[in-house]
Parts: C-alpha cells; structure tokens; sequence
C-alpha cells in the first residue's frame, strides 16, 4: 500500500490545456456536427422521394410553371374525337386516345386497341356497349348523370367499371375494363357520345 502511495504521489499534471485550444476544439465539433446534420438531411431526403415514387408507381412529381409539384399520371389516356367509319348498333363520338372501333354484332360494340383480335364479346381490355331490357337489368342507384339524366356507376369484383343510364323502354350499359386507365369521368363524357341505333338489339341474359 506505501509503494502505492509513493508513486501517486511523484506523479505532476500535466499543464493545463490553452482556453484558445479549447475553443478550436469547440469549434471544430460544432462544425463537425454540422456535417453530420446536413447529410442526413439529405438521405432523408433521398428516402422520402423513393419511398413516394413507390407509393404512387406511375405517378411523377413534376415543377409547374410557379415551381410547385404537381401530380401527373404518367399512364393516362385522354379522350379524342373519332372520325373513322361506325360500326352498326351504336355511333360513338370519342375514343380513348389510339383506340379503335374493334367491331360489333346485334348486341356489343366493342373498342380497342389495334390489333386486338378477340371476339367482340371478350370484354377484356376494351370499352363495350350494350343495350339491355329494363326488366332484367339491375337497378343500382344513380350516383351520377349522362346527359343531364339519372346514371348508375359502379365496379365489378373483377375492377372493371359499369355505368348505365335509361334509353327508352331499355338500358344501355357501357363496361370500361381497369386497364384503359380512364377516370369515372371520362367515361360519362365516353357515353355522352353514343347513339344507339335500329340495329341494335337488347341483350336477354
């Protein structure tokens, strides 16, 4: 325990450190710091774009003319007037923007993409209208209107889209599949541009 006691005892300090060293240090951890905060400011960043770009998928951010972002879905489809040959059962005035008048029999229009060479009566990835009887059609509540007159909308367990509206004694009954990526609105601007004509004939099932 003396031997102990001998050695603390011969032991000096060391001369005190400058206050200006202190104050170097000082400013160099703030600094440092600084750094610190900056980059992970930035990987925040970084993230937070990523984690949005895949949230919404093909959706992008872009600048407008003020600079602020806005939203613009980078798979839509605008509507454009057709001036191509109609088909019998229904006249249309729009389409889908690159779509075509597939064909048509007494009972369904079909519009699609060229080159689409299913039957008229493969709903898939297409825009149909047909004319149906009043007495078996559904009666859903109207939730919208075609032409200033009471419209039903509704999506089908499988995603598509059905609107139907009264024509006469019948109903027509237009189906927009998910993958044409057209608004609701769309849709009744779509209908908005149909006639039905003589030749065409109500569905009975």
């Amino acid at each position: 325990m003396n031997d102990v006691i001998d050695r603390l005892a011969r032991l000096t300090p060391d001369p005190a450190a400058s206050t200006d060293d202190a104050a170097a240090d000082l400013r160099r951890g703030h600094q440092a710091l600084s750094r610190r905060r900056i980059k992970r400011a930035a990987l925040g960043g970084a993230a937070l774009t990523l984690a949005v770009g895949g949230a919404f998928g093909g959706i992008a951010l872009t600048a407008g003319n003020e600079g602020a972002p806005t939203v613009q879905a980078a798979d839509s489809v605008r509507l454009v007037d057709y001036d191509g040959a109609q088909v019998p059962g229904f006249t249309v005035a729009k389409v889908p923007e690159g779509f075509v008048l597939q064909g048509s029999d007494p009972y369904v229009l079909a519009v699609a993409r060229p080159g689409d060479k299913s039957s008229v009566s493969d709903f898939q990835d297409k825009i149909v209208v047909m004319l149906e009887s009043s007495a078996t059609a559904p009666a859903d509540p109207a939730n919208t209107s075609v032409s200033g007159q009471p419209a039903s909308l509704v999506t089908t367990p499988d995603g598509a889209t059905v609107l139907k509206y009264a024509h006469g004694d019948f109903t027509v009954a237009i189906q927009m599949w998910s993958s044409l990526h057209l608004t609701d609105e769309q849709l009744v601007e779509f209908a908005e541009g149909v006639e039905v004509t003589a030749d065409a004939q109500p569905s009975v099932g």
